[in-house]
């Protein structure tokens, strides 16, 4: 007996064609998190999803879910479409850098809906901002994503010490630690000033919409995302996302 589809808000993470005309979609859920699902007929059937399965689109999906990795995906109707995005390069590229993150970070199959309200924000967000406030978005985003994934790294407080760093001051940071870690105690391979530490900070907090990324801050937080993400993630964020920060 096929199971009654169950309705939820989604993003489209990541979609890869598959054999003739279905599609595999990777979304992340308001209330089933971040899930993969199988489009069926999703290349020939306009009807059901035509033009729908696309980055950026929050949208109001149908879902079966089976016993294996994939539910089937039955239908989906566009709520925002987040025109405004497709307007500017820049802002295009940052929201692909923003989902790229969330398709790595997200637990699977864990309902978060503070971080699917959080997506929802910043990909408002970046419909009016102005195209060269987009990497310094992408990064706030990004450490807000973090954090809400349960990946806060530690920026305040040395890591083997305990000691609090004073908040005018530079710090090395440990990705593998996931803290700063004091020059006494061996530091760690990124320095970073005091003035990025606080933008990591409040990126970190529910604020996040007001942190403020100068081009030397950018360089030093984006390379200290990167590499925490790979120690705590075990996935590398991509080159392309690398370009779009920096």
């Amino acid at each position: 007996m096929t199971r009654p589809a169950e309705r939820t808000q989604a993003f489209v993470l990541r979609a890869t064609d598959y054999r003739d005309a279905d599609r595999i979609v990777t979304l992340l859920t308001r209330r089933f998190g971040r899930i993969g699902a199988i489009a069926r007929s999703a290349r020939r059937s306009r009807k059901r999803f035509g033009g729908r399965l696309e980055a950026c689109m929050h949208l109001d999906v149908g879902l079966q879910m089976g016993r294996g990795d994939l539910a089937t995906l039955t239908d989906a109707n566009v709520l925002d479409a987040h025109l405004g995005i497709l307007q500017a390069l820049p802002r295009m590229r940052a929201a692909g850098a923003g989902l790229e993150l969330v398709r790595l970070v997200a637990p699977e199959n864990a309902e978060d809906a503070r971080l699917f309200d959080t997506l929802a924000d910043y990909l408002r967000l970046l419909e009016t901002l102005e195209p060269d406030h987009a990497p310094s978005a992408v990064l706030a985003f990004s450490a807000r994503a973090l954090a809400l994934a349960g990946l806060t790294p530690g920026l305040d407080v040395c890591g083997v010490s305990g000691r609090r760093c004073p908040a005018d001051q530079s710090a090395f940071f440990d990705p593998g630690r996931g803290t700063i870690v004091s020059r006494a105690h061996g530091g760690g391979p990124f320095l970073l000033a005091a003035s990025t530490r606080a933008q990591l900070v409040r990126g970190l907090g529910a604020d996040w919409q007001h942190a403020r990324f100068g081009t030397s801050e950018r360089r030093e937080a984006s390379e200290a995302i990167w590499a925490f993400v790979s120690v705590h993630v075990g996935k590398e964020l991509s080159g392309a996302w690398r370009a779009v920060v920096r």
